[in-house]
């Protein structure tokens, strides 16, 4: 691995020459950081003046950080992490060290997706395309007061540009050096005096980057992508506003292929003498070449749109969010991971090729919001609302090659009620407090067939909860630039079914719901002059019966069940701040200290190959201070941005490097030595010119510059490639170096 010191010589050096600098704009008017409105307490709100940890990403910082996807957002935010695994389903985000990673679709992540106040329901959902965005809200710790049952760890809320006042539109086009071809488009402007619109389009084809070596067969993890967004804005009347929104997204890739971190030569699936699956090919961690059939992949489509009404009630207003989702998910894997005959061997001739897998998932979602907000009085200000939400998934799942029960149809119905407020009491005018209520209603009923039952019959069960969740905080205005503020919030997250699709006895009992109570406190800051905006924040959490997914021995065979942890610690500080140099140069230094720990968990699945010395008996393992998965326990970034002057010339130059670097991670809750990633830092350069009406701009940039091979996930398949150690990773496209140019114009 690359040496991280190396890469930071070469940030910090470029920094120490951006503050040489100053003394060029010495004489100018000197600059001020603009305020940040967000919506994190449902209203419009200056983001230094609440007492919520969030990361606010406006549209510029966007473009300069050259944001193009949720996973993207990892960069800016701390303690901000993502389980890129084998495709969008079994992928998921944590924050603070806490995510939920179980496959499975009566499970509802820790880490809420909203966009444009719109909640995606299933994991594969959250990993998305992002185009013309006007802010990203990354809000840190349980949400669940205002935001939900879904969102017990945080809350990733995306904003979309609203259509404009006058005509304007926009095309961008990328080329890269690893095939990618997309262009970007966008319009807007009014119809009259009282309709305005705005349409953004999406085209995207990139070759796989995950090298195929099976003659005929075609290169893995490429992408296609195709979306579309209409927003219409309409004064109705002038005290009612309407804003309707229809959207319409789709990706295929040939996914769900991993590279070999570690497979002696010798090792077969199962045993089976068919040949070693990494013929021709040197394992490691930057191995980014693979043996595999030609068939699997993934297809995402989703249609949806939603209604918002704001309605001015003399001082109040009314705020109606109606939105209807269907999310449409195809996925087959070769679940062999190699190119062998595995259904010869098995079936004795009768049938040849892999080992596949198919899942057919189909979500159905309509939800309805209404919220009353008051006036901000002098001493007072406050909101109530309604929220009902009902998610409706199938999924039918099969394998051509069944070693266990591997066929059947499932269902998992999720109908929420829930009833909400916040209060604020102002007690001077520079201190307040906050008291926010919600109470759920919640019903989860759960359908599955077995397929290869000799008689199949319907297994059916329903659930229902009513808990009550909460948060109270007090803060303090020590001056005009500086807030402090305390708070403690009740989070939950609800029951769920197990309906993992594979290897599961059937739909019993579910997983018992988790709740969590975190203490936070923090100081928001803007000094020298509002060219520096410091904001630091510490905390302390604690999650019951957080939900995990393990596996277990029944009968002799491998099987996954959703569980229960008894409890989860996580603890940190975190430290975001913004400088203004100079008119020209602006730094961004974000780190984060999050110590995750889990404190109980007892019947924990063993990892590959543990011994009983090691604490394996029967299959299993108590865990006891152990580490959480994709939690790095130290992460940083630093992001330079510079606007260069050219006086003489029809243009102006710019340059943004970023650096993001994180500490060593585990991959899977059952402490595996061997699925581990070890610390790393990636650079990210773009370098340009713009007209100097910022008409048009051309970028120049390269991803991952010094080129440092890092895994977004890694597992132990020892149980499958025997005798082992067999290691398989999954590497995420900027984990080797590409670069291309992207060309926009502004019209």
């Amino acid at each position: 691995m690359k040496s991280p010191i190396t890469h930071r010589r070469v940030l910090f050096t470029a920094v120490a020459a951006a503050v040489c600098t100053l003394s060029f704009g010495a004489q100018a008017q000197p600059p001020v950081i603009e305020e940040v409105m967000v919506t994190a307490q449902k209203r419009a709100q200056n983001a230094q003046d609440i007492p919520v940890a969030l990361t606010a990403i406006d549209a510029d910082t966007i473009a300069e950080a050259g944001i193009q996807s949720t996973q993207d957002v990892v960069r800016l935010a701390p303690s901000l992490t993502v389980n890129e695994a084998n495709h969008k389903q079994t992928s998921s985000f944590s924050i603070r060290g806490i995510g939920t990673s179980v496959y499975g679709i009566g499970v509802e992540q820790g880490v809420a997706l909203l966009v444009d106040d719109v909640a995606a329901v299933q994991p594969g959902q959250a990993l998305a395309s992002l185009v013309d965005i006007e802010r990203i809200e990354v809000l840190r710790g349980p949400q669940s007061t205002l935001f939900g049952k879904n969102a017990s760890a945080g809350v990733i809320s995306v904003t979309t540009k609203a259509p404009a006042e006058s005509f304007e539109g926009a095309i961008e086009a990328t080329a890269t050096d690893d095939d990618e071809t997309a262009l970007v488009g966008s319009v807007s402007g009014p119809i009259n005096d009282e309709l305005r619109y705005r349409l953004t389009g999406k085209w995207s084809d990139r070759d796989g980057y995950i090298n195929n070596l099976t003659p005929g067969a075609a290169d893995k993890h490429d992408a296609k992508i195709r979306n579309t967004r209409a927003k219409l804005d309409w004064d109705a009347t002038d005290t009612i506003r309407v804003e309707l929104g229809a959207y319409y997204m789709y990706d295929k890739t040939k996914c769900c292929s991993f590279t070999w971190d570690t497979l002696p030569a010798g090792n077969s699936i199962l045993g089976a003498p068919i040949g070693y699956p990494a013929d021709g090919i040197n394992p490691g961690s930057d191995n980014f070449d693979f043996r595999g059939d030609d068939g699997p992949y993934s297809k995402s489509e989703t249609t949806g749109g939603y209604a918002r009404f704001n309605v001015e009630l003399d001082e109040f207003e009314l705020v109606s969010i109606t939105a209807l989702d269907n999310w449409n998910y195809n996925v087959e894997e070769d679940v062999d991971f190699s190119d062998l005959d595995v259904l010869g061997y098995f079936t004795g001739g009768q049938e040849h090729g892999g080992w596949y897998s198919t899942s057919d998932i189909r979500t159905n979602f309509f939800s309805q919001e209404l919220r009353l907000l008051s006036p901000s009085y002098d001493k007072y200000e406050y909101l109530v609302g309604l929220y009902y939400s009902d998610a409706d998934t199938k999924q039918d799942f099969f394998r051509t090659l069944s070693l266990s029960r591997a066929d059947n149809s499932t269902r998992a119905e999720t109908e929420s009620f829930s009833v909400f407020g916040q209060f604020t009491w102002r007690f001077s005018e520079t201190t307040s407090a906050n008291a926010g209520l919600r109470w759920l209603n919640e019903q989860i009923s759960a359908d599955k067939i077995e397929h290869r039952d000799p008689e199949p019959a319907k297994q059916s069960r329903t659930e229902s909860e009513s808990p009550v969740v909460g948060k109270v905080s007090l803060q303090h205005f020590l001056n005009q630039q500086v807030m402090a503020y305390i708070s403690y919030a009740r989070g939950h997250k609800g029951q769920a079914f197990d309906l993992a699709g594979f290897n599961a006895p059937g739909a019993n009992d579910p997983a018992d719901s988790e709740s969590s109570d975190a203490y936070e406190t923090g100081v928001k800051s803007m000094l020298w002059e509002q060219r520096l905006q410091l904001n630091v924040t510490a905390f302390h959490t604690t999650y019951d019966n957080f939900q995990v997914q393990r596996s277990e021995l029944i009968d002799g065979t491998a099987r996954f069940r959703l569980d229960n942890v008894g409890q989860l610690e996580t603890q940190g500080v975190e430290l975001e701040s913004l400088a203004l140099l100079s008119e020209n140069i602006a730094l961004t230094l974000n780190a984060s200290y999050v110590d995750a720990s889990v404190n109980d968990y007892t019947g924990a699945a063993c990892y590959g190959q543990q011994t009983e010395a090691q604490g394996c008996v029967g299959n299993l393992q108590d865990i006891d201070n152990g580490k959480l998965p994709v939690s790095p326990k130290w992460k940083y970034t630093a992001m330079l941005d510079y606007k260069i002057p050219l006086e003489s010339l029809p243009f102006n130059g710019f340059a943004n490097i970023i650096y993001t670097w994180q500490d060593d991670v585990i991959f899977n809750i059952n402490q595996d030595p061997l699925a581990t990633q070890d610390s790393y830092g990636v650079a990210n350069l773009r370098i340009g010119l713009t007209d100097k009406e910022e008409r048009y701009r051309v970028t120049f940039f390269v991803n991952n510059l010094f080129d440092e091979a890092y895994a977004g996930s890694r597992f132990n398949l020892t149980g499958l490639y025997q005798p082992g150690p067999a290691i398989g990773q999954i590497l995420p496209r900027n984990a080797q170096r590409y670069a291309g140019v992207q060309a926009i114009y502004n019209f």
